[in-house]
């Protein structure tokens, strides 16, 4: 047992890594140089725009809650992970439960705005506004399956169920909000920046989520 803990905790050891574990923090780095391009070609785009300022306001709440808090709240749990691996079990979970909650007040904000600055019928006629409204209830549902998660122990819950449909949903509102920022970018994106640049975008956002 001490071999297996100093051989994720001592930097030191790193030439002594099998090459399992070298190859999971190399995956591990490589996804967030993915989620930083995503996030920083998002962003970059919503500076672009001049009017209305709410489309600003949803691309910034929307990219920084889901793309940059909520992926790290899940990475934050990966034993691969590099800023969090030298952390204990309990304060991975206090991290992860700060970002997840700041991530999703922010991502909701984001998702209301949207929704009540536009043509409602006419927004949700888009799959891209369809699967907003669908990350967003999963979110909201996350949330609640987190709260249940924490005290299910002290609810007399199944700890082990509670566990996994927490997990799912967590991941359902990860895959769906970045199906979601695809289509953006598909649509949108591709139309100012080019088929080169939303190309490499939908590549970037599609192969961080695994």
């Amino acid at each position: 047992m001490q071999e297996t803990v100093g051989h994720i905790s001592q930097p030191g050891e790193s030439l002594q890594q099998s090459p399992f574990i070298l190859t999971m923090n190399i995956i591990n780095t490589i996804t967030h140089i993915m989620l930083g391009g995503v996030a920083f070609g998002a962003i970059y785009f919503a500076n672009l725009i001049i009017e209305p300022n709410e489309v600003k306001q949803h691309i910034y709440c929307c990219v920084i809650g889901y793309v940059i808090l909520m992926a790290q709240a899940i990475l934050a749990m990966n034993p691969y992970n590099s800023w969090s691996n030298i952390l204990l079990h309990q304060d991975k979970k206090i991290c992860h439960w700060v970002m997840q909650i700041l991530g999703s007040i922010i991502a909701l904000a984001g998702g209301i705005i949207q929704i009540t600055n536009r043509n409602i019928i006419r927004h949700f006629s888009t799959a891209h506004g369809v699967l907003g409204l669908i990350a967003m209830i999963l979110t909201v549902l996350s949330l609640v399956g987190g709260v249940f998660n924490i005290y299910s122990s002290r609810l007399r819950l199944n700890v082990t169920l509670v566990r996994i449909c927490h997990m799912t949903l967590g991941c359902l509102v990860i895959i769906t909000a970045f199906l979601a920022l695809c289509l953006a970018f598909h649509i949108v994106y591709r139309a100012v920046m080019g088929n080169a640049n939303a190309t490499l975008l939908i590549a970037l956002t599609v192969l961080s989520l695994y």
